[in-house]
């Protein structure tokens, strides 16, 4: 992992045990290893990240409510995985278009994640097919 933006769950400097997929099913929370979209600033795109899926296809993402949680399709998300609350520091409401998912780290207030990217092409959204791999566990 080369950066701090998954911790607490996974360590910056950790190794990642991931399973290769070509075809994937969207879960949500999973944390998953994806190709930088194209359209991403200050990034290249095909060149692989790490992060959580927050938002399915034809789902609300929305930060946040009066608790600071996000929420999905209108209900609080519960994340025990966050480095800290709030759920995010950037305030959104995004329909994740068919066939693309919202993806956001763990450790949000330090993280480049689908919130950074919303003016780009797709809004900040991964499509399904870059995703590369699930990550089963951090390894110890």
């Amino acid at each position: 992992m080369p950066s701090e933006s998954m911790e607490p769950t996974i360590k910056k400097g950790a190794s990642l045990s991931a399973r290769r997929t070509s075809d994937y099913t969207p879960r949500l929370g999973d944390i998953v290893v994806f190709r930088t979209p194209e359209g991403w600033s200050n990034t290249t795109a095909g060149d692989e990240r790490v992060g959580r899926v927050i938002g399915l296809p034809e789902s609300t993402v929305k930060c946040c409510d009066t608790r600071g949680r996000l929420e999905l399709n209108g209900k609080a998300l519960d994340e025990p995985y966050l480095a800290l609350p709030s759920a995010s520091h950037v305030t959104f409401d995004v329909q994740v278009p068919r066939g693309r998912l919202w993806i956001m780290n763990d450790n949000r207030h330090v993280s480049r994640d689908s919130r950074a990217y919303r003016d780009a092409p797709d809004g900040g959204t991964i499509g399904i097919a870059d995703v590369t791999g699930v990550v089963d566990a951090p390894a110890r």
